[in-house]
């Protein structure tokens, strides 16, 4: 949940990597299996930060009712509700898709997307992290 784990984080003091996400997405598998697996990554992804993974498309209903505020018109799955959320704050709908904000939510580096490069990967998760503390 966004609002959980950016309170979380806040808590905690770490910068958060938001991950917009799919359950049908094959590149956010790839990355998952492939990158995020490697032992570097995994301990930055474990301990030293709060990830976040938003569904654009998970079809569970909400619990309360909320409403778009690009239709006016209630979300009927939390996947709406994220894909929303990216396409307005990212102009993009694009997944796999990262962002790392600071403890406060704030963006602290330039996104990236499907990047199988491991030590590009890391590189890119480092320096957020880096510019998160500051």
């Amino acid at each position: 949940d966004y609002e959980k784990g950016l309170a979380y984080a806040k808590e905690v003091k770490k910068p958060v990597l938001l991950d917009f996400t799919g359950h049908a997405c094959v590149n956010c598998r790839k990355m998952e299996q492939n990158v995020w697996i490697s032992p570097k990554v995994l301990n930055i992804l474990q301990n030293e930060i709060v990830l976040i993974s938003l569904y654009v498309d998970d079809r569970q209903k909400l619990a309360s009712e909320e409403i778009s505020t690009s239709t006016g018109k209630p979300y009927r799955y939390i996947g709406q509700k994220w894909s929303e959320f990216q396409e307005k704050r990212y102009k993009t709908n694009a997944q796999p898709f990262y962002v790392i904000l600071n403890s406060e939510g704030k963006d602290v580096s330039a996104p990236v997307g499907y990047t199988p490069d491991i030590a590009v990967y890391l590189d890119w998760l480092q320096q957020g992290i880096d510019k998160a503390k500051k």
